[in-house]
């Protein structure tokens, strides 16, 4: 009964691990897709401007961020290193001291969570170095002389 429980939670865990995966590469194509009608067009202060993208690349983030953590607690938690080492392996040695290793695809998506914080750190300078210009037009109005204004 316990290596059925065992079983059936590994594989929600792996169900969802992947279901979060596939979440976050649809927030990621549209997040994409926002930044691509933002350089070709100029959607200002709607979901499809800035807010669409820091919107769609902070979900994409935070979904990385659940997939890295469920999945090595799915890998650590039910031993599934060492359930794959016992089903491939032919002698019937024992596997002690075991260790978890994870390959590229893993430390990818820490690639991807860096990615997406640089880019939502980009869009928010861009966006406060043109919210402050747009302020400093305005202000020679007030520096400006009297007599000019009068004119």
């Amino acid at each position: 009964v316990a290596d059925a429980l065992s079983s059936a939670r590994s594989r929600s865990l792996n169900v969802a691990t992947i279901v979060v995966l596939v979440l976050a590469l649809l927030s990621s194509l549209l997040s994409s897709g926002f930044t691509c009608t933002n350089a070709v067009s100029n959607p200002y202060q709607t979901f499809l401007g800035p807010v669409g993208v820091y919107t769609w690349n902070s979900v994409c983030g935070v979904l990385i961020l659940i997939a890295m953590i469920l999945f090595p607690v799915n890998v650590e938690g039910n031993s599934l290193s060492e359930e794959l080492a016992h089903s491939c392996s032919t002698s019937l040695q024992t596997h002690l001291g075991s260790k978890h290793s994870y390959g590229y695809s893993y430390w990818i998506m820490l690639l991807i969570l860096l990615l997406n914080a640089a880019s939502l750190t980009i869009i928010y300078f861009y966006d406060h170095a043109r919210y402050s210009k747009k302020k400093e037009q305005e202000r020679p109005i007030e520096n400006a002389p009297k007599d000019v204004i009068l004119f």
